[in-house]
Parts: structure tokens; C-alpha cells; sequence
């Protein structure tokens, strides 16, 4: 089939987002200009229905990670220091500390969560309506903002990290319960302690030296999402779906947690009933896939909504030449959180020779080492998706 989508304006707001603005840091000047940027491009494109939606955000995902790990490392001070008491004390502290950071890794809010979202950040809302009366709703999602190099997210060796982001929880589990243990029976246990302390204090060192690394031009990651959304939103302006509004929705603080699309949920609350999300994330380089499973530990594994699964499948039956498939991927995304919502969500992205992200949060994740063939390939299969879901 023909594609029907140019790559050429897709890069030339690329290199505005990329080459021009500051990086883009989430909640932070960066991300703000380039949620301004994308409104004007909206705009100019004759989208009438564009809001700023403002919401509180972190500016680094270091910043929970670290919160959390520290609540472990106090829960071991406690449980050695602190007598009896400080066994059963250490031993919840310990425990908290790994439900804590099993939630993150699953974009689970945490519960200091009010204390540390403070800065203002920004989203994108722009509502295109159907030709006709609207039934359905569905979203296109697409982060603004970009992460640090992160040699622990992924580690080199990206058949790593499940293995490692499970153990990380695992042990500090084990950890507290192994205080209860000693206090109960007088189990001698100290030495599984100080090897369960040394793991966490390896994973706080790591997630501290990432934190001294630069903010990523974020090319793939993920303005290559941006700029799809935006030829998409060019191409519905021309070409209206039948009995379905279709929002574009551009969240900042992806990268730390999804607060702003935590925000606009919690305020819109859009209905689940014949409501579909595809999200785009990282599609700008390599082969393009759907998730069919998606998580970055064992304990956190989620799944697409079966729904808009069969209608992801049945668009990629009927239209080979795009060459697109579902497979499991190691990510963590906005899918999480709608899932956790109850929504019915996808994602599209691409994925390397080794089956993984391309330049996923590295200084490698620039503008030229875009391949403009896979944003056009992604714009024509999300548009198709799109039609799929409306004629159903």
C-alpha cells in the first residue's frame, strides 16, 4: 500500500524539538517549550480545541527511586540497632522499602509522592472531533519530556534488567521478613542481612552516579512520537474519522512516573466504555511492533487491553506491506498506568536487531540516528489502527 505520510515535516519539528529547545527535563524548561511548541503547531495545523493542562511534577526519576531505597537502607540501621523493637520496626521499614519500589516499577504512585511532585509541568490536550455524533473516544499518547543517560534503566546488558529489577525487590522482601524471622525463633540471620544490604547499597550507588549523567537529546525517546502525532493530527484534520473524537494527548513527566497523565486522568476522567489508547513510544528507529507484554521486572508484567490487542492484530493481518507484529518487549510506559486505570491500551514502538529499544535512554538517542522510513511506517499503521477501531 501506498504510506501516505512525508517524513520530511515530521524532522523539521523534530529538529526544533531536538536542536533547538533546551533539553527537554521533565517538568522542567525544556518540556514546558516544547509544550508550548506542539500547542502552536496545533494550532497552525486549524486544531480550534488545544489546551494547556497544567499539573505538579519531579524532575527526575532518581528522585523516588533513591526515597525509596533509603527507606531500606534506615530499615537495616533499624533492625541491627534498635533491640527487639527495632527487629519488628526494621523489618516493616524493609518491607515498605520493596513494596515502594515494586510500585514504581509498576508506575504506581508511591506514598510520598505529594511531598516530592512540585514542580509545574504541562500537557497537551487537542480534541479533533468525528464527522458524525461521537460513540467512540480514542487517544493518541505521546510524551514531551526525555530521561538522563541511565546505565541502571537499562543496564548495558539489557537481558539483565528483569532478572536484576526482581532480585532488587525480592531481597529487600526477604530482608524484612528475615528480622521477623530472628526476633520470632532466634534464627541467626545476620549474614543474609549484610548480604541483602550490600545488593541495595549496589542499586543506591548506581541510581546515584546516574543522576551526575546528562539529559538525553531524546530524538527516538521520544519525540519521534511527537512528531507522528502531529502528522497524524494534520492528516484527521483533512480526513475526519466517521463516529470517532479523537484526543491527542501530550504528557509531560513520563519519564518519572507519568504524572502528567496520572493528572488528566484523576481531572478529566475520561470514560473506560468505548474509550481506546494507542501510545507511541520510541518510533523513530528500527522495526515497529505492538506490545503484547510489557514490564521491566518478573513481579510487574502487564498486558495490552485485549479489545484494542485483536484490533492492533487485525490491522497488521490486513495490511502486510507495513510489516508490523506483536511481541513481548522490556519497557515501561504510559500502558502501565492506563492499565492500572482499567483502560483499553496499546502501544507501538520499535525494537533493534536484539529484539530491544534503540538507543534507550543513552546520549546515542539523537537526531540522526532517526530513520525517517520507520516514522513514516508508523504514522500509516497508527492511522490504519485508527480506522480499524472506528468502523468496528
Amino acid at each position: 500500500m501506498e504510506i501516505g505520510f512525508q517524513a520530511a515535516p515530521m524532522l523539521e519539528h523534530m529538529r526544533v524539538l531536538c536542536k533547538e529547545l533546551p533539553r527537554r527535563v521533565p517538568s522542567g524548561l525544556g518540556e514546558r517549550r516544547a509544550a508550548e511548541y506542539v500547542a502552536d503547531a496545533l494550532r497552525r495545523l486549524g486544531v480550534k480545541d488545544v489546551t494547556l493542562h497544567p499539573y505538579k511534577g519531579i524532575a527526575t526519576l532518581g528522585l523516588p527511586a533513591t526515597i525509596a531505597a533509603l527507606i531500606g537502607v534506615f530499615g537495616f540501621l533499624v533492625g541491627w540497632l534498635g533491640g527487639g523493637i527495632g527487629m519488628w520496626l526494621g523489618g516493616a521499614l524493609l518491607l515498605l522499602s520493596a513494596y515502594t519500589i515494586r510500585n514504581l516499577l509498576r508506575t504506581v504512585p508511591p506514598f510520598f509522592q505529594g511531598l516530592i511532585a512540585r514542580r509545574d509541568g504541562r500537557n497537551v490536550i487537542a480534541v479533533l472531533p468525528a464527522r458524525q455524533p461521537a460513540r467512540k473516544r480514542i487517544f493518541l499518547l505521546a510524551h514531551l519530556d526525555a530521561n538522563k543517560q541511565r546505565f541502571t534503566f537499562p543496564p548495558s546488558n539489557q537481558a539483565l534488567m528483569k532478572p536484576m529489577e526482581t532480585a532488587s525487590v525480592v531481597f529487600l522482601a526477604l530482608a524484612g521478613l528475615s528480622f521477623w524471622l530472628e526476633r520470632l525463633f532466634g534464627w541467626p540471620l545476620f549474614w543474609f542481612q549484610a548480604a541483602s544490604l550490600a545488593v541495595l547499597l549496589i542499586v543506591l550507588i548506581g541510581l546515584l552516579a546516574d543522576e551526575f549523567q546528562p539529559t538525553v537529546e531524546g530524538a527516538n525517546d521520544n519525540a519521534s512520537a511527537i512528531v507522528v502525532a502531529l502528522a497524524l493530527a494534520e492528516r484527521l484534520q483533512r480526513e475526519p474519522l466517521e463516529q470517532s473524537e479523537v484526543t491527542l494527548l501530550f504528557t509531560g513527566c513520563e519519564e518519572t512516573g507519568h504524572q502528567g497523565l496520572q493528572a488528566y486522568l484523576d481531572e478529566y476522567r475520561p470514560p473506560r466504555e468505548n474509550t481506546y489508547w494507542i501510545d507511541l513510544e520510541l518510533v523513530g528507529a528500527g522495526r515497529l511492533c505492538f506490545a503484547v507484554k510489557h514490564g521491566i521486572s518478573y513481579l510487574t508484567e502487564y498486558e495490552p487491553g485485549k479489545e484494542i490487542l485483536q484490533l492492533a492484530q487485525e490491522t497488521a493481518e490486513a495490511h502486510p506491506d507495513l510489516n508490523v507484529t506483536g511481541r513481548p518487549m522490556l519497557i515501561l510506559e504510559e500502558v502501565s498506568t492506563l492499565r492500572n486505570y482499567g483502560y483499553e491500551a496499546l502501544c507501538l514502538m520499535g525494537y533493534n536487531e536484539q529484539g530491544y529499544l534503540p538507543n534507550w535512554h543513552r546520549l546515542s538517542d539523537t537526531m540522526e540516528n532517526i530513520e525517517p522510513e520507520m516514522l513514516e511506517r508508523t504514522a500509516a499503521f497508527a492511522w490504519e489502527l485508527l480506522k480499524t477501531i472506528d468502523r468496528k
